[in-house]
């Protein structure tokens, strides 16, 4: 059987099934919302094209309109009459004084090149002698180093030609300060101590520090020797004694003493050592 429907917008359906039966009423919401976006109208919902055109035509004409005014009243603000600073007549520049005045600026341009040439030229005198003096005052500080240098090797070996020629002394208050003491040591019935021995005792040692000081003055000091071990970069020995209760290599006797400046050994000293 065929069935038709009353509203006039579905197709006739064959009954094939149950299925197809059921599906009818869906196939029928579907062909009706087809229909009503087919045959709306979207100009309801707001202006046509023809009206929005109309709409930018009126609005191009007034701004039109508008620049005209504004023209026309720029116009009429502008004088009749040239500016004095605009009106040039053939008079008032013509082709001479144009040229006079292009020949005016070409020799100020080479009078200015040529000062700025004298310029250039008494900068690099200027930096040539410079250099030189730089050179002179370069040497001039060497030779200054070098004398001073010279001066002070001079001041330190004639310090050391006249204080060599004084240790001698020193050695002559050491041996007469040791005399005093084994006089002094050395007693009897029949034979009396001086009474000036031991004011004589303390003038050695008084000279001896008085010595010291001024030759510590000159950077020179004298060195250790007895008791201590014998030391052949400072000491000479003159003399080996055995059968001493001191050990091998001692120092004994200091019969010379020895002197040091800095690292540098003024004077040998000269000792007995034990054997």
């Amino acid at each position: 059987m065929k069935s038709s429907n009353n509203m006039g917008l579905c197709t006739e359906i064959d009954p094939l099934s149950l299925g197809q039966k059921a599906a009818a009423p869906f196939m029928k919401m579907k062909q009706c919302i087809y229909l009503f976006f087919k045959n709306f109208s979207w100009a309801s919902l707001g202006p046509s094209r023809d009206q929005v055109s109309q709409e930018q035509s009126s609005d191009t004409e007034q701004w039109k309109t508008q620049a005209l005014e504004d023209f026309k009243s720029w116009l009429s603000e502008i004088p009749s009459e040239a500016p004095a600073s605009l009106s040039v007549t053939p008079d008032t520049c013509d082709l001479y004084t144009l040229l006079a005045e292009f020949t005016s600026l070409k020799q100020e341009i080479k009078m200015q090149n040529r000062e700025q040439h004298r310029t250039l030229k008494a900068m690099t005198q200027i930096q040539s002698m410079t250099d030189a003096y730089q050179e002179v005052m370069g040497h001039f500080d060497d030779k200054t180093r070098q004398i001073a240098t010279l001066e002070q090797n001079i001041r330190k070996e004639t310090e050391k030609r006249t204080a060599t020629s004084f240790l001698d002394v020193r050695d002559s208050l050491i041996r007469g300060r040791n005399t005093c003491v084994e006089a002094a040591s050395v007693k009897g019935f029949f034979r009396r101590v001086p009474k000036e021995m031991v004011n004589i005792h303390k003038g050695y040692e008084m000279a001896i520090r008085k010595f010291d000081v001024s030759l510590a003055l000159l950077d020179i000091y004298p060195m250790e020797t007895d008791g201590v071990a014998f030391d052949p970069m400072t000491m000479k020995a003159l003399e080996t004694k055995q059968g001493t209760d001191r050990d091998k290599g001692t120092v004994l006797e200091t019969i010379s003493g020895g002197f040091r400046r800095g690292d540098d050994v003024l004077k040998y000293a000269q000792v007995i050592v034990a054997d």
